[in-house]
């Protein structure tokens, strides 16, 4: 439940972010589709943890890693073929894939340590 809560809170951060600074930082007009996909992303994954079974666990990690990479590089790929502004583009996403990403590894952290 406090993983679902910290997702929510983080795209309603980085939403409002934009709101409050579109006038001194240059968003990407797909600044609010990027985030939404990442959300959508980490919902999946989240699903997909869920629905694993204990044992296979450990796999279901990398299998997760790997599905964000490569669901990203689509997205990335059809985002420069269609917009413009691509260095603000590239730049405004590979932060907004850090951030999700640093939010599911400290996810992982807190199943990894022991009780």
């Amino acid at each position: 439940m406090k993983k679902w809560i910290a997702l929510i809170l983080i795209t309603a951060i980085l939403l409002v972010a934009e709101y409050i600074f579109a006038s001194t930082i240059n968003f990407h007009p797909a600044y609010q589709l990027m985030v939404f996909f990442f959300a959508a992303q980490a919902f999946v994954l989240f699903r997909i943890d869920h629905w694993a079974p204990e044992e296979w666990k450990v796999q279901i990690s990398m299998v997760k890693i790997v599905i964000r990479l490569l669901s990203s590089m689509v997205f990335i790929l059809v985002l420069i073929y269609s917009e413009d502004q691509k260095f603000e583009l590239v730049l405004q996403f590979i932060i907004l894939y850090l951030i999700y990403m640093i939010f599911e590894i400290v996810e992982a952290l807190t199943n990894l340590r022991r009780n």
